[in-house]
């Protein structure tokens, strides 16, 4: 497992480097108003996958499941899983041509499809990490990570335009699709209607719960920038884009640290094994506590740094990135606790918690609209619902996890 974890991070440091330089490099290159409307983009796309509906997190939660049970077949519920996936990605690209994007019609359609060539590189590290072979993963993970950034810088630095990042995007989507196809094979089996009903009805009986609890957390992420976005200039949501995506880095590597544990959570979830259940989440948490503090502090010391010699723009964002930063750190550290109770059913638990905080984060991000203040004081909001929902959730996991290791437990059942 270290050498996965390793392995893991090595491919996350390295193509954030190269994606670092990337976003630094765009930053600078384009206008405040040009990269604003870049940053809308790429808050428009990250809705997108909402319209799956829960499809790909319904499945991630039975494949670990009909792994473990010898009378399930793993590979037909991922056929049928990647055939409904694909539908719906496909009726989603259509939407693109509803939204007001400031781009042309060409360009719209290199980013649907990429969007949705992208998918069934997604669906097959699912299926690799469900089946705990993260080697594979590994490679396809690599590629993804490595290449994409790479075709975006070296593509911007020549044509310098917001297209020329589309289109680079797409050429390493068909390259990292082909490397899927070749790691995990597309499967062909006999569709049947009756049993096409029956799993796409156990996908979303499950998932569409986690749809909604991660349709939340997503909107609960990006609702600071939406409120920017409609009340705000282009320049200021610029401003917040930029240093929130320099700080969200701090949260994707942490989800990249979280990747091969929560699959051994979900896998020894489904074989009821709830001690070791909550050992590997406290040795877990612990490790991230260390990885996320270091990274923080290299983040905080170095950003003044960036923006002096490098990016030569944004000043006086300091102290918003080190509020930013801190959010990143309390949504990173949830992350365990909220895979233990969306694979142990507790869909409604999370709805709850997540109704709570979003309201509250809604309603202090309203009135500072009403008063106009300054963007820094959308993060504080950030991290004062974050706390919160810390403390709900850490509490609920912590009484459930005692009562299913307790041994009169056992004996009861």
């Amino acid at each position: 497992m270290r050498k996965i974890v390793f392995q893991n991070l090595s491919i996350a440091f390295l193509s954030k480097a190269i994606g670092l330089l990337t976003f630094i490099f765009i930053a600078r290159s384009l206008s405040e108003n040009d990269y604003g409307i870049y940053i809308y983009i790429i808050m428009v796309m990250s809705l997108l996958p909402l319209l799956q509906l829960g499809s790909l997190h319904g499945t991630s939660i039975l494949l670990p499941k009909h792994i473990a049970n010898s009378n399930e077949n793993e590979v037909e519920l991922f056929v049928y899983s990647n055939i409904i996936s694909h539908i719906i990605q496909f009726l989603t690209v259509f939407t693109l041509f509803f939204i007001d994007i400031n781009l042309n019609g060409l360009i719209i359609i290199v980013i649907g499809a990429n969007f949705f060539f992208s998918l069934y590189t997604q669906n097959a590290i699912g299926f690799l990490n469900s089946n705990q072979e993260f080697q594979k993963a590994n490679i396809i993970k690599a590629s993804e990570q490595l290449l994409k950034p790479t075709l975006v810088l070296i593509f911007f630095y020549f044509f310098r335009n917001i297209e020329s990042i589309f289109i680079s995007q797409l050429l390493a989507t068909f390259f990292i699709l082909l490397i899927s196809i070749l790691i995990v094979p597309i499967k062909f089996i006999r569709i049947d209607t009756r049993r096409f009903k029956e799993k796409a009805v156990e996908i979303y009986k499950i998932g569409f719960f986690l749809f909604i609890v991660w349709a939340i957390d997503l909107i609960f992420r990006t609702a600071d920038r939406w409120f920017i976005s409609e009340f705000y200039s282009l320049e200021e949501l610029a401003t917040y884009g930029f240093t929130s995506s320099l700080a969200l880095n701090i949260w994707v590597i942490a989800m990249v640290f979280f990747e091969p544990f929560s699959q051994i959570l979900y896998s020894l979830v489904a074989e009821k094994k709830y001690i070791d259940v909550k050992k590997i989440v406290k040795k877990t948490n612990n490790k991230l506590y260390v990885l996320i503090f270091i990274v923080s502090l290299i983040a905080i010391l170095i950003y003044p740094y960036v923006l002096d010699l490098v990016i030569k723009k944004y000043y006086g964002t300091e102290s918003l990135f080190i509020v930013l930063v801190i959010s990143s750190v309390l949504l990173s550290i949830n992350n365990m606790y909220i895979y233990y109770l969306t694979s142990n059913n507790f869909h409604f638990v999370l709805l709850k918690y997540q109704a709570i905080v979003l309201a509250l984060n809604l309603l202090l991000n309203s009135i500072f609209v009403f008063y106009h203040v300054d963007i820094l004081y959308y993060s504080y909001s950030t991290i004062f619902s974050l706390v919160i929902y810390f403390i709900l959730v850490r509490r609920f996991y912590n009484l459930d996890i005692s009562k299913k290791t307790n041994k009169k437990y056992y004996l009861k059942i």
